[in-house]
């Protein structure tokens, strides 16, 4: 190895340490496409930004009902929990409230009421994020190969 061909090797990994940065909002960007498949309706694509050496991306949905349809509610939320191990882990509890077979009504949002009885979790953010972690080190390993190279 000669000093002109370990100069040459320095810089090549430098010019690839720069593109790091955008490898990563190309990765987040994916990760939020792969996310966005089979969701709620009106559920929007948060887009990738860059926040120091952080790519964040994502995605959201400001419809009350569908968090009603995430979690479930009533005895069937109880009695189906939404991600029974790892919530249960951290504490997490179904109807401490004990509304049970009572249920509870919830506004609709345009002006009537919709009743909780037996609404199972439909878990669709949570499969989501479940479909982005599987998906991530393939997507990370072809954006890796796409913007460094071999």
């Amino acid at each position: 190895m000669s000093l002109a061909s370990l100069d040459e090797w320095i810089k090549d990994l430098k010019k690839r340490q720069k593109q790091y940065p955008q490898i990563a909002l190309k990765i987040a960007d994916r990760l939020a496409d792969e996310m966005m498949k089979d969701i709620y309706p009106d559920t929007e694509k948060v887009s990738a930004k860059l926040e120091g050496n952080i790519a964040t991306a994502g995605i959201k949905n400001a419809q009350q009902k569908w968090t009603y349809h995430e979690y479930g509610t009533g005895i069937v939320g109880l009695q189906n929990p939404h991600v029974a191990e790892a919530l249960s882990s951290m504490g997490w509890k179904y109807d401490v409230n004990q509304h049970g077979e009572k249920g509870w009504f919830y506004p609709k949002g345009d002006g009537t009421y919709g009743w909780t009885k037996g609404l199972p979790a439909s878990k669709k953010f949570w499969q989501a994020l479940e479909r982005a972690e599987e998906a991530f080190p393939e997507i990370a390993k072809e954006e890796l190969l796409r913007g460094v190279g071999r």
